[in-house]
């Protein structure tokens, strides 16, 4: 009798070491699902992940976007002015840099007057316009009160993005590069 209670002692251990054995087999085999699962997920949305850089036109005040785009390190960006009391034209051209910064590399405009610079970077006069070429000022943004009559355009490598007369007049204005994370395949 004695063996028959030992040997069912021993039989409920086996089956409760059984039962439990199968019970964390069950519960080890979920986990592991769970982590693969969670480790290709997090694979396809890393992997789909990009940084873009954004260019954004916007109103200081109202934060109004007039315009946004996508833009990358490298790109040079114009801005073309008709200076407001001398009345000639006057470029600036910006690069953008890898850390989001506008760095203005060069200026040309036909004379000097009110407000014009006279000795940045390395100055030279060609068929009669005034060239500073090598500037390389870094810029977090760039701040102006929209004029529709003195903001000839603002261009990006050679096209015209929006002209001065498409933002309201007399509104303070901010141009800024800002980098976002974009989940593919959305934009």
């Amino acid at each position: 009798m004695k063996d028959d209670k030992n040997m069912s002692e021993k039989s409920k251990a086996d089956n409760c070491y059984s039962f439990g054995s199968e019970g964390m087999k069950h519960t080890a085999s979920s986990r592991i699902k769970i982590v693969i699962i969670l480790f290709v997920f997090a694979v396809f949305l890393f992997a789909g992940t990009r940084r873009m850089k954004i260019l954004t036109i916007s109103n200081q005040i109202t934060g109004e976007v007039y315009l946004k785009t996508h833009v990358q390190a490298g790109d040079i960006i114009e801005y073309s002015w008709i200076h407001s009391f001398e009345h000639i034209p006057w470029n600036e051209e910006y690069t953008v840099t890898k850390n989001n910064e506008l760095m203005l590399t060069s200026i040309s405009v036909a004379g000097f007057g009110a407000g014009i610079p006279e000795n940045k970077g390395e100055v030279s006069v060609e068929n009669g316009i005034i060239y500073m070429r090598n500037i390389n000022q870094i810029f977090n943004e760039i701040n102006w009160i929209n004029s529709n009559t003195a903001l000839s355009n603002i261009g990006l490598n050679g096209s015209v993005l929006i002209d001065g007369g498409s933002m309201p007049h007399h509104e303070p204005c901010i141009l800024q590069v800002k980098e976002k994370y974009i989940l593919w395949p959305f934009r």
